[in-house]
């Protein structure tokens, strides 16, 4: 039961875009000698594996194993215009009769991981070759989703920030109003009430206004106490230099 569920594994998958019968008989050889569990669909054109691959696209991670010349174009245009593999969206091995560096390079700058030539000895080492680009595959995978979920923490921290600024905002405007409030209302009251006060009762009025005012100054000390301390960036800062690290890496690879 085990076996059989290694079996159908998309793990397991290769799309091989092969013209040349005699060709995709010897690759499915190869690989059935290997390892039994590989399984092996074919297609004979970009035609055929372009529609095969819009079936098949959510059952990734599957290896796509292209030959270069093929009826109806070239194993490149499976890539599309890519750049990088993970634009490509599965990983690609482009198969070539001809040695060329440069179809080589041509192949590596267009998303495609590995390019292999069609002799008895490199056929012999595709199985270990596509081993080899599905876990480099995963890892770049694995990568892109720590990067993802890196960018996705660093708009939430963004985003908490900016709401701070607003809820800070609103306290000290608030805080601020009571004070104006409780001053103005000790102004008004000494104002108006003034021929009917003693001395004794306009101490405790003045009192309420001197330390309005003392309340008003120690609340915008605090704002601005509060600001940098809430408002620091060096922790968003430190996962944006993470980030860009990821990614310089990831280019550096390409």
């Amino acid at each position: 039961m085990g076996n059989m569920a290694k079996e159908n594994s998309s793990e397991n998958t290769i799309l091989l875009v092969e013209d040349e019968e005699a060709h995709a008989e010897l690759i499915r050889r190869v690989f059935k000698e290997k390892n039994p569990s590989w399984q092996i669909e074919h297609a004979a054109s970009i035609k055929d594996a372009i529609k095969w691959l819009e079936v098949n696209i959510k059952k990734s991670p599957f290896l796509v194993i292209s030959d270069y010349h093929l009826p109806d174009g070239t194993g490149l245009e499976l890539a599309k215009k890519a750049k990088v593999p993970e634009e490509v969206g599965f990983p690609l091995i482009i198969l070539t009769g001809v040695g060329s560096e440069k179809l080589a390079v041509k192949a590596l700058k267009s998303g495609v991981m590995d390019y292999v030539v069609k002799d008895a000895e490199d056929i012999s080492l595709l199985p270990r070759t596509a081993t080899h680009v599905i876990r480099k595959w995963n890892l770049i995978m694995e990568r892109k989703n720590i990067e993802n979920e890196l960018g996705k923490y660093i708009d939430e921290l963004e985003e908490s920030i900016s709401n701070l600024d607003d809820i800070v905002d609103t306290i000290s405007q608030d805080l601020l109003s009571s004070t104006s409030s409780i001053e103005d209302f000790s102004r008004s009251f000494t104002k108006n009430y003034a021929d009917k006060l003693d001395e004794n009762d306009k101490y405790p009025l003045s009192d309420i206004k001197r330390s309005s005012q003392k309340a008003t100054i120690n609340i915008n000390s605090l704002i601005k106490f509060m600001i940098p301390v809430f408002f620091d960036g060096t922790l968003i800062n430190v996962y944006k230099t993470k980030l860009d690290g990821l990614r310089n890496e990831e280019k550096c690879e390409v």
